[in-house]
């Protein structure tokens, strides 16, 4: 069993604790399922340090980074934080279709408004980016789409973006966590020596006890959502806080015996120093001019000179349009009680419970048929000579309006409101189907791809991997079609297709 910490270690605690930038006291924390991550955690961050924090995993370590960004609300104790507060998730959440310096500059948007940055952002601000971007070393790299980048060069974008943001505190869950070695201690060392140079509390979440030993100041193991032990980092080894929950054998372990580990960093890896950085923008990399991007922007511009001049629309026409507009809507509301009277209301409501009806049974019908067309249309799952036919007659279905397909329903199977709803049937199998198969593919193949190497046949792949990924999307769509349809079953009556389209159209006219 542990000794207590003695007297000189707590006053030492709370004398650090008076100058660091995080304080937290007695912090607790229980989800909503009864799962308690943090016990009566007191901890302090140093400002201008690299803390680690470590421990199993569901040992509550990004929870408690969590409280300190405030994301989280403890049930109990307090928490003081000095400065503003980054954080470098774990998935990095980058815009990867968006460039390098794109993706820095998303970290400067707090401090303007949407018109600021609607087009580009302040001078400054492209400046601070780029030197951003020079100390990370990915200075030749920021026009660069971040989908096009490696799994390191990520992860120095997202510390790039944490720092646009200008923070006092730092935090980095498992910033390392899909490196290699060679990338991990890049990262590490950057992460480090920024919080040297700044004077930014860090606080990161490692599993690499070698790197949080050669990279951390203070190094705190977390166990079942208490504190066992903070102890100092680049071999220091001295103890500075326990409370029992680590065992004599684990606390002599895991640290006293790391090796050297070497640099490897390849030069052009390279990070650059503060001093070395370009002070004007023009001196940066230019961003590669989008010649290709002039054609199509001068055949839009004169498709639209076209369109306009064959209309032959004048500005005559559009106060014409105006003021006919507001007499048309004036004339639509009744001039005397005895004209409201006159309406049908039941056959009315009759008339609109109907429409429902088929909008809904409608949009059933569509889903059950667009289901597995989208599957023989998707290009993940579809058998490869069923794709292209089935697509195409789906872009012949989605030409022919649903009012168009109501006319000829009606002259097929004769008036009423079967032929209204085969109509919206019809009508939602072009547009349900592609938005399916679109969902479909949108999905992440990493799954699907580990179902087949097990020997999973298509179908089987289907239910066990795509369809619960994209059943979100689906049930989407399926409830934005039921919404369509419903409007489009209001007018369908037009063509005594049912609904409550045929006494619309009447009592307007009246």
């Amino acid at each position: 069993m542990s000794s207590l910490p003695s007297d000189s270690k707590l006053d030492s605690h709370n004398e650090a604790a008076k100058s660091a930038d995080v304080v937290l006291e007695d912090i607790a924390y229980c989800y909503r399922n009864n799962c308690r991550a943090l016990r009566e955690i007191s901890l302090s961050f140093g400002s201008g340090q690299h803390h680690v924090l470590m421990g199993p995993s569901g040992c509550g370590k990004t929870t408690l980074l969590g409280c300190i960004s405030g994301r989280l609300l403890p049930e109990k104790g307090s928490s003081k934080v000095k400065g503003s507060v980054a954080t470098i998730h774990q998935d990095l959440r980058l815009v990867e279709e968006r460039s390098v310096v794109d993706n820095v500059l998303h970290g400067a948007m707090g401090r303007y408004s949407l018109l600021q940055t609607l087009f580009r952002f302040p001078v400054e601000e492209q400046i601070r980016a780029k030197r951003l971007l020079c100390r990370v070393g990915l200075c030749e790299k920021m026009y660069t789409p971040v989908k096009q980048l490696s799994g390191g060069q990520k992860q120095r974008v997202a510390i790039a973006r944490a720092l646009m943001q200008e923070p006092g505190i730092l935090l980095a869950d498992e910033p390392v966590a899909s490196l290699d070695d060679q990338a991990a201690h890049g990262i590490m060392r950057l992460i480090s020596d920024l919080a040297r140079e700044k004077g930014i509390t860090v606080i990161s979440v490692l599993h690499d006890y070698r790197l949080a030993h050669q990279y951390a100041d203070t190094i705190t193991r977390i166990v079942a959502g208490r504190v066992a032990y903070v102890r100092q980092g680049s071999g220091s080894g001295l103890l500075l806080a326990e409370d029992g929950e680590a065992s004599k054998a684990e606390r002599e372990t895991c640290f006293d015996k790391t090796s050297d580990i070497a640099d490897h960093l390849s030069s052009g890896e390279a990070f650059l120093s503060a001093e070395s950085l370009r002070e004007n923008l023009e001196e940066f990399p230019s961003k590669p001019r989008e010649w290709k991007l002039i054609p199509g922007i001068a055949i839009l511009l004169g498709l639209y000179v076209w369109s306009i001049a064959g209309l032959d629309i004048r500005a005559d026409d559009m106060n014409g349009a105006l003021g006919g507009l507001a007499q048309f809507l004036g004339q639509l509301f009744p001039s005397s009680i005895k004209e409201v009277t006159m309406i049908p209301w039941p056959t009315l409501f009759s008339a609109l419970v109907e429409t429902l009806q088929m909008a809904v049974l409608g949009t059933t019908l569509g889903v059950a048929a667009s289901w597995p067309l989208a599957a023989l249309a998707a290009k993940n799952i579809g058998p490869r000579h069923f794709r292209g036919v089935t697509r195409f007659i789906l872009n012949a279905i989605r030409t022919v309006p649903s009012l168009i397909w109501a006319l000829l329903f009606v002259a097929a199977v004769g008036l009423g409101s079967f032929a209204g709803v085969l109509a919206l049937v019809a009508y939602s199998i072009g547009y349900l189907t592609k938005f399916f198969y679109e969902a479909f593919e949108g999905i992440d193949p990493g799954p699907t791809d580990a179902l087949k190497e097990i020997g999973a046949s298509g179908f089987q792949r289907f239910l066990h991997a795509v369809w619960p990924a994209a059943k979100p999307a689906v049930l989407s769509s399926s409830l934005f079609m039921l919404e369509y349809n419903v409007r489009a079953a209001s007018v369908l009556g037009v063509v005594d297709a049912g609904g409550i389209g045929f006494y619309m159209k009447q009592y307007v006219d009246f």
